[in-house]
């Protein structure tokens, strides 16, 4: 909660400092450097070892900024987050070793850093920061995406030390998890037994394909809407070209997950733009699914992710971890394990294959609950998105379905807030005002007035 200031008295000249000052629609003057930093500079927080703590980077400055202004806004609902995000603290209580510790306060980091964004964006004035902006900082980050993933392609077996894996002190750098941040590697190289030639998947400039293959999914509604409204032709012909390079590493990675969640997603927008007779753009959509569906066909996609499986025999993998982490969280349902625990039949972990699962085994069924009504109200709060913005409205749908098979706890949860955060914006400023000044209907107001 922010502070009130009291109102001096007339015979007093006032020292305190003027609220700072905000658009007639309730939007703060907030900077945007730190928004550039994480998106625009993330090629160089990688390269420093920082790129797995980027969000972090970006939300140390935005919170700070943020507990100096007065009469913050919060979207209807974000209550349910809040006690998401405390009853993750008190999980907290069930770790039992300091490689654990590490790992829940890393993720833990996360969940902060995109809650800090969510209410960053949703405050920050639109002219400051109007949409044009944003997309344009995310197209930035989507560039790196791609850029990445060529590294991954043409030097798959790549890595970098960076400085951070010096600076860590060794326990925390020999953590399997953070090692894979501040070590990255451009590829995974992956030879399961009896495959004839191995599989390189692009990663870079993540440390897993799975992890790139969620941020480009996540990252494809964003550049839709770019292309449909960016200022200048030669903008959208950009884009168009550097998304059909895109098609190189996607296919690379050969994975399931992100053409799923791609198919879908863009399926959804064509079915809504169909409700709302804008055949143009449902025919347009359509043409896109079709033209990457062939594309695929004819480079053999198909043929390798369906020999992938035959050897990796990742379907039942995935099935026999999901199991297991029901069973066990079914033995401490309350407040689960506070992180992932290794497997008893297999050689993984449970609870690090798809966030639903993560939230689950390490937290218990009721922040399970928490997380899933805040994800799909989120959802559901947007779904009245106008005209290309409905593209930002199918970010959250693709999430509501993505945590079931997908981490979505780092950069990939910034990108859904942001989203959710810019539609609320937008409808907010479209309704009309209260006559009695007090906000918009779909807000609640935290802090002095």
């Amino acid at each position: 909660m922010a502070l009130v200031l009291a109102k001096p008295k007339p015979s007093k000249p006032s020292t305190a400092q003027p609220p700072a000052p905000t658009e007639a629609a309730g939007g703060h003057l907030l900077p945007t450097w730190p928004i550039t930093m994480v998106f625009g500079c993330y090629p160089v927080l990688w390269v420093l070892g920082l790129g797995g703590f980027a969000g972090t980077v970006g939300a140390v400055p935005m919170l700070a900024i943020l507990l100096q202004r007065r009469g913050l806004r919060i979207p209807r609902g974000f209550g349910l987050w809040l006690l998401f995000m405390l009853w993750m603290a008190v999980a907290a209580s069930q770790l039992d070793s300091g490689g654990r510790l590490i790992g829940f306060a890393f993720r833990y980091m996360n969940y902060v850093a995109a809650t800090v964004f969510l209410v960053y964006v949703y405050n920050c004035s639109r002219t400051r920061l109007p949409l044009s902006r944003m997309l344009g900082l995310v197209i930035m980050f989507w560039v790196w995406v791609v850029a990445g993933g060529y590294l991954g392609v043409l030097v798959p077996n790549g890595s970098i030390s960076t400085p951070m894996a010096s600076l860590l002190p060794g326990g925390v750098v020999n953590n399997e998890f953070v090692g894979e941040l501040v070590r990255p590697r451009f590829a995974e190289v992956q030879q399961p037994w009896g495959a004839p030639r191995p599989f390189e998947r692009p990663s870079a400039p993540f440390p897993y394909t799975n992890t790139w293959g969620s941020h480009f999914a996540l990252l494809m509604p964003f550049v839709l809407l770019y292309m449909r409204t960016a200022a200048t032709w030669w903008k959208r012909l950009l884009v168009v070209a550097v998304g059909v390079a895109a098609l190189i590493p996607a296919f690379a990675t050969l994975n399931r997950g992100m053409f799923l969640a791609m198919i879908a997603g863009i399926g959804y927008a064509a079915l809504r733009f169909g409700g709302r007779g804008q055949v143009k753009w449902m025919a347009a959509v359509v043409i896109v699914i079709l033209v990457g569906f062939a594309v695929a066909q004819a480079v053999g996609v198909g043929e390798v992710i369906q020999s992938r499986t035959e050897y990796s025999a990742t379907n039942s993998t995935r099935g026999a971890i999901y199991q297991e982490a029901f069973d066990r969280t079914l033995e401490s349902p309350v407040v689960g394990y506070g992180a992932p625990r290794p497997s008893k039949v297999l050689n993984l972990s449970v609870g690090t294959q798809g966030q639903v699962w993560n939230v689950m085994f390490s937290f218990g069924f009721p922040a399970l609950a928490l997380f899933l009504a805040w994800i799909w109200g989120l959802a559901l709060r947007t779904r009245n998105a106008q005209g290309p913005l409905l593209w930002l409205h199918v970010v959250p749908v693709m999430a509501s379905f993505m945590v079931f098979y997908y981490g979505l706890d780092g950069t990939q949860l910034i990108l859904i807030f942001v989203a959710g955060a810019l539609v609320l914006r937008e409808l907010e400023a479209a309704e009309p005002r209260r006559s009695s000044g007090r906000g918009s209907p779909r807000t609640a107001s935290v802090g002095g007035r």
